[in-house]
């Protein structure tokens, strides 16, 4: 029973989100707050929606976009393709901060790759990441008003 209570508490959370449902002119309106999802997360939700969907955005002074879907079929359940486009919303989240987090592990996997198909441009770029080490190290140094050069190897 209490998850299904949960259920019902987060339809309703929802329900705040869905701005309007006109089934007349056969179109949902759902508000987004910008400083939770970025554009490029919208763009993202939304382009997977394009072959069921049209799509309009709009934006207020107060930073929430307003998405428009107008289903393409008619006779389309509005607040179940609206739920959807949320789910799209938090799935390119997901998918956009774990890509952050991860892009320099994905950056190691693939330097890896490339240099064991040429092992001499490794020792070229590691003497490269040292050489911007030692002068971030210097900058910082200066910065503080220290002298000390470090040791090179």
């Amino acid at each position: 029973m209490c998850g299904f209570a949960q259920i019902i508490n987060l339809l309703v959370i929802m329900d705040n989100f869905i701005d309007f449902i006109d089934k007349k002119n056969n179109y949902i309106k759902l508000k987004v707050n910008s400083k939770v999802y970025s554009l490029a997360t919208i763009f993202a939700a939304g382009y997977t929606f394009l072959d069921k969907v049209y799509i309009l955005l709009d934006k207020d002074s107060k930073g929430n976009i307003f998405i428009f879907l107008s289903p393409q079929k008619k006779n389309s359940n509005l607040k179940k393709i609206g739920l959807e486009f949320f789910n799209e919303l938090l799935n390119y989240s997901h998918y956009f901060s774990t890509s952050k987090t991860n892009s320099e592990t994905i950056k190691l996997i693939l330097q890896r790759a490339l240099f064991s198909a040429n092992p001499s441009m490794s020792r070229e770029v590691e003497d490269k990441y040292i050489d911007n080490l030692i002068d971030k190290e210097l900058g910082e140094n200066k910065e503080n008003g220290k002298n000390t050069l470090p040791k090179k190897r």
